[in-house]
């Protein structure tokens, strides 16, 4: 029976299921979009353009005043 003392010496060379997720978060995630409301990591298929400034306020359909959102934050009320 082999055990693994440590995940991160070299096992081999094909790259172990945990050595692949570790890749992935460390690659992936910094690169990952957030809503600009809710700080949370938006999915591709689900993103929404927010007004910074609401039109009701006087904001503008400006790149300058867009910014990427989930969908349920954009909908609800914004301070």
């Amino acid at each position: 029976m082999k055990t693994r003392a440590n995940t991160s010496e070299i096992q081999g060379k094909n790259f172990s299921r945990e050595t692949k997720a570790a890749a992935f978060i460390r690659d992936a995630l910094p690169k990952v979009q957030r809503c600009k409301i809710c700080g949370g990591y938006l999915h591709n298929h689900s993103i929404s353009i927010d007004h910074k400034t609401r039109k009701a306020d006087g904001g503008l359909g400006s790149l300058d005043n867009a910014q990427l959102t989930h969908p349920y934050c954009n909908t609800t009320f914004k301070n």
